[in-house]
């Protein structure tokens, strides 16, 4: 639970980059092409990896099979 939990909070401060970026460029004008696609692209990142996890988890095994994320979330939650 620990590390389902911790792996969660790696996540949200993952999708803290985007909305930065977008708070930093607010005044700008950014072309539509461009827009649309990256928040396509954050979204179906964000369900992939909420999904890949509860599969996991109803599956009974650990997901620690996301990149970076997982090996962040183990070593911040320890050997216990």
């Amino acid at each position: 639970v620990r590390f389902n939990a911790q792996q969660a909070i790696f996540i949200d401060l993952l999708l803290i980059f985007p909305t930065l970026i977008g708070d930093a460029i607010e005044g700008e004008t950014v072309s539509r092409q461009l827009l649309e696609p990256s928040t396509n692209f954050v979204w179906i990142m964000y369900m992939s990896l909420v999904i890949y996890s509860v599969t996991s988890c109803l599956r009974g095994k650990k997901p620690d099979e996301i990149p970076f994320i997982s090996s962040f979330a183990e070593m911040s939650t320890g050997p216990f």
